[in-house]
């Protein structure tokens, strides 16, 4: 009997687990200043400077960043800052995969709003967490766009999917 009773508990954890990711509320946010646009978990928000500036020491930060309250999962996105025309698209994919060897990057070709891009999903660790990137590489009148989301390890089933989503709902203005 204990057996069952605990079949019949994971079998409910995991019901309640999908059924939260399918639920995942998505809203269009429209980025005017970098004319364009995705759509993003309503569970995310537009991260405050101060805590950008923890997550993303560096001044090359995202342009725009979003994130949920305690920043385990966040969408940053860059576009305009670095010349990428089209053509080069395959040769900044093959850098970057170079860049991120030690993190077994995996490449795979997708199409967002007409234009050839790339999805590459690897693996990192923080000092407490591993960390799930996705990074989305585009080119848009010949500069480059990136769309990152990343979210800590206890959130991957939550997000995962909805994260795919909105890396590849980016639509440009």
């Amino acid at each position: 009997m204990t057996l069952l009773r605990k079949v019949l508990t994971a079998s409910f954890i995991m019901l309640l687990a999908v059924s939260a990711q399918a639920a995942m509320k998505m809203e269009r946010q429209q980025i005017s200043k970098l004319n364009l646009s995705l759509e993003i978990p309503q569970t995310l928000t537009p991260m405050p400077d101060e805590m950008a500036k923890i997550k993303y020491p560096s001044e090359n930060r995202p342009q725009v960043i979003y994130g949920d309250e305690r920043g385990k999962a966040s969408l940053g996105i860059t576009a305009g800052r670095n010349a990428l025309p089209a053509a080069q698209l395959d040769m900044a994919k093959d850098a970057t995969l170079k860049m991120l060897t030690n993190f077994n990057p995996q490449a795979e070709p997708v199409t967002v709003d007409g234009h050839k891009a790339w999805l590459i999903t690897f693996r990192s660790q923080a000092p407490d967490t591993e960390i799930l990137n996705m990074l989305l590489i585009t080119s848009q009148n010949e500069k480059a766009v990136q769309v990152s989301f990343n979210m800590t390890k206890d959130l991957v089933a939550q997000y995962q999917e909805a994260a795919k989503a909105s890396l590849l709902s980016l639509k440009f203005e």
